[in-house]
């Protein structure tokens, strides 16, 4: 296929696998993980433990979910390490409005996005997909040593993948477990490369696999005085790389040119807190200007409601029938309330005239009614005032909280309180002022920076806080370049770059790497749909791996294979790198894929390591008898031991992938042996899950499924089999565990579940239903060769 086709092809299968993410997988791709605490280590670093643990930090972003914000990291904050085993992130907060100490642990989520990742490559396949290709370009080192390794001879097999690795463009390097591919072969090309001041790129599938690959090879220039300079490992490390390898680690290096400009960050934005606390005093005193002048407003509201309450008698006594009996004794009743009210200009008070009842003439009406309106009026027009000064207080309020404290209730009877409130509020400003200002001041002296010094001077009321804020977005700006432009300096500068092929793909779409040579190594497990991406590079490629265990993961489901047609490129390993430049049609890829056809290169080399260190010849040759079938041997005295503990376990009883025999048996073993370093592993969720009800919680993270192993190992790992009777019969009738089961390439399966154990595999099943079919089946052959000391009846 030419770049064009390749790229149309990888579009489309990236958009089809987004659209099945986001219609058929649970939470549409996504991963919540909850937060179990937050811990504050400093001003802006947190430790936070999580609930689960987290395995790709490139798909990774987080939700503030009371503000509904998302923050990303080398944007908001910085995932400075992680530590897997305790399951504690820590993450350096370089936003300066991100106020974490705030924050409670059921307020704050990890979200690990799958759809981020695929939109990253859909992104980059448009973007550069018209630049892939093959190039003839070899390795630049002509005069390459085989004895660079300082106590390591190498053996012939790793020679000749050495002198594969050098002699061509493309090479893939197979080498199972213990055949020294990463310690040896790999190693010792960096070391080529190093001394002879070329840039090499490392890739791997997963921080886990990279990690591992940079441990081995670490261990070998440490020991020719190679300084760990040399090295940049872009993205998250775990803790326990951090403590080993720190000044290789991206966000190290970039620590302190980050605190110098977090420090002026932190002054100028405790000025903007400084110059919006004498905001809120000012506004606070205006407040309470106003307030009082609303209670001097009322008063006169009240006086006048009094004048028109006086009023009222006389009107009434005018526009309502008296009754005889107020005109008897002389009339004393109405004589004293128009007596009363002698001196209003509407009354005209004579004795006479009332005894005569003519009061019309003693009160005139017209006169009363006017008076009556002119005070209304007057009510009115003060209530407005009232209202318009309210309304200029209210303005004052910056603050939802003081709004409520002031204005929410505010009424007649509680004006005073408020007040007095306010006034408290004011003293208790003054008094944070002060000490601020005197905090801010020591500090300050240190940049002795005029705009600052403006903001602190009291007497410069005409301040424009937008210049402060202008100066922070400066800063911002000028730090997230930093972030950027360090990464990107790091990596012109450093000769060895390792990071995953997540990473790879989210840096590229920006930025270029160029390097001398590319190694990816656990090629078996990475997606050639995301290999592909290398060749963008015009160097030489050699991919490292051992494709006889678990292919990459798909989300598509198994039996979809109308959808697994449409995505294979991404189930597909990237060993078949070389199909999709020569191959004419997608539709000999795909039957490349779904026949399970080996690739056989032909411009690629291939070279095998045949030769393991950790197993023994009895391992050897059946892991050669079932898996490799090249000429696998051993070559060590030592051998990984291999014990069988047997479960007379009922078929009949069942829950469907689930065996509570072997539960039992698993948590004897771990109780009685105290054993440190280990994994229990299965091939089924449901044995998971149960092995986690019945096992201490302490045990969770070392329970897992074979696919979640991948690029892991422990001294001890235990395989809980699950299946105790033949292919389509029963709950547990042998699936992922049959040797026989090509489609869903269970061989592969139990291969890694081996490869995964450093020292010693501990197999619990059915011994009775694995032996039967001994030369089919490669549990039944490992059982055989096993030592049998745990048997239960």
């Amino acid at each position: 296929m030419n770049n064009l086709k390749i790229r149309e092809l990888c579009l489309s299968q990236c958009n089809i696998y987004y659209e099945y993410i986001k219609q058929f997988t649970e939470h549409h791709g996504k991963t919540v993980t909850s937060v179990h605490s937050i811990n504050q280590l400093d001003d802006t670093l947190y430790e936070i433990k999580l609930e689960k643990p987290i395995f790709n930090f490139d798909t990774t972003y987080f939700k503030n979910n009371i503000s509904g914000e998302y923050y990303f990291n080398n944007k908001d904050l910085l995932v400075k390490e992680y530590d897997h085993k305790n399951k504690l992130l820590y993450l350096k907060i370089i936003k300066e409005d991100l106020n974490f100490s705030e924050l409670q642990a059921h307020q704050f989520f990890v979200i690990n996005d799958l759809l981020f990742l695929i939109t990253n490559l859909i992104e980059w396949y448009d973007k550069h997909g018209k630049t892939l290709g093959f190039t003839n370009t070899i390795p630049l080192i002509e005069n390459y040593t085989l004895d660079n390794l300082y106590d390591t001879t190498l053996n012939d097999n790793q020679r000749e993948a050495i002198n594969t690795i050098f002699n061509n463009t493309y090479s893939y390097i197979w080498g199972p477990p213990g055949t020294g591919k990463t310690r040896a072969v790999l190693s010792c090309s960096i070391i080529n490369y190093i001394k002879s001041d070329k840039k090499v790129l490392i890739v791997a599938p997963t921080n886990v696999a990279l990690e591992q690959i940079l441990y081995g090879i670490i261990e070998n220039t440490e020991k020719l005085g190679i300084s760990k300079n040399k090295f940049l490992r872009v993205g998250v490390p775990s803790k326990k790389f951090v403590e080993k390898h720190s000044e290789i680690c991206e966000v190290r290096g970039l620590e302190h040119e980050i605190s110098l400009i977090e420090n002026e960050l932190k002054i100028l934005n405790k000025v903007i807190k400084f110059r919006e606390g004498k905001e809120i005093t000012s506004d606070l005193e205006n407040i309470n200007y106003l307030l009082a002048d609303i209670i001097d407003f009322k008063e006169n509201i009240k006086n006048y409601e009094a004048k028109k309450e006086d009023l009222q008698p006389l009107l009434n006594l005018i526009t309502q029938p008296l009754k005889k009996y107020h005109f008897s004794n002389n009339s004393k009743i109405i004589k004293d309330a128009i007596f009363k009210r002698k001196d209003n200009s509407c009354v005209n008070y004579n004795e006479k005239l009332i005894e005569e009842n003519k009061l019309h003439e003693v009160v005139n009406i017209n006169c009363l009614r006017n008076e009556i309106k002119r005070i209304d009026n007057k009510i009115n027009e003060i209530s407005k005032q009232i209202l318009d000064i309210l309304n200029k207080a209210k303005s004052f309020t910056k603050s939802q909280k003081i709004y409520n404290e002031i204005f929410k209730d505010l009424d007649d009877d509680n004006i005073q309180d408020k007040r007095n409130l306010i006034i408290k509020k004011i003293n208790d400003l003054n008094n944070w002022s002060i000490k601020w200002k005197n905090n801010i001041e020591n500090i300050a002296k240190l940049y002795n920076d005029d705009l600052i010094n403006e903001a602190l001077d009291e007497h410069h009321k005409n301040f424009e806080m937008n210049r402060l804020i202008k100066r922070i977005k400066e800063i911002e700006f000028k730090r997230n370049a930093l972030l950027e432009q360090t990464t990107k300096l790091r990596i012109q500068g450093s000769q060895i770059i390792a990071m995953t092929i997540d990473a790879y793909i989210q840096y590229t779409l920006k930025d270029s790497i160029t390097a001398d040579h590319i190694f990816c190594d656990e090629a078996g497990y990475m997606s050639n749909i995301k290999a592909i991406t290398l060749f963008r590079n015009k160097c030489p490629i050699t991919f490292l791996g051992d494709h006889m265990q678990l292919p990459p993961v798909s989300e598509v489901r198994n039996d979809d294979l109308n959808s697994i047609q449409k995505t294979f490129l991404w189930s597909q390993s990237s060993i078949f790198f070389e199909s999709i430049f020569i191959q004419e049609y997608e539709k000999d890829l795909l039957d490349e894929y779904l026949n399970k056809i080996t690739p056989t290169y032909k411009i690629a080399q291939q070279t095998n390591l045949n030769f393991t260190h950790r197993f023994g010849n009895n391992l050897a040759q059946v892991l050669d008898k079932f898996v490799y079938k090249f000429g696998f041997k051993s070559a060590s005295q030592n051998s990984t031991e291999i014990i069988s503990i047997h479960t007379s376990s009922n078929p009949i009883e069942v829950y469907e992938r689930s065996n509570q025999w072997e539960v039992d048996l698993i948590k004897n073993f771990i109780l009685n042996e105290d054993i440190k370093d280990f994994a229990v592993l299965t091939p089924y969720n449901k044995q998971v899950q149960l092995l986690k009800k019945n096992l201490d919680r302490k045990y969770y993270e070392n329970i897992m499924t074979i696919h979640k192993s991948q690029g892991s190992e422990w001294d001890t790992v235990i395989f809980s089999v699950v299946d105790d009777s033949p292919a389509g019969s029963g709950k547990r009738g042998a699936f992922f565990t049959n040797s026989l089961n090509h489609k869903f390439n269970s061989l592969n399966l139990i291969n890694t579940v081996v490869s995964r154990a450093k020292k010693r595999l501990i197999i619990v099943s059915n011994e009775n239903f694995w032996l039967r079919d001994v030369e089919k089946q490669l549990i039944g052959n490992l059982i055989k060769i096993s030592n049998n000391k745990y048997i239960r009846e």
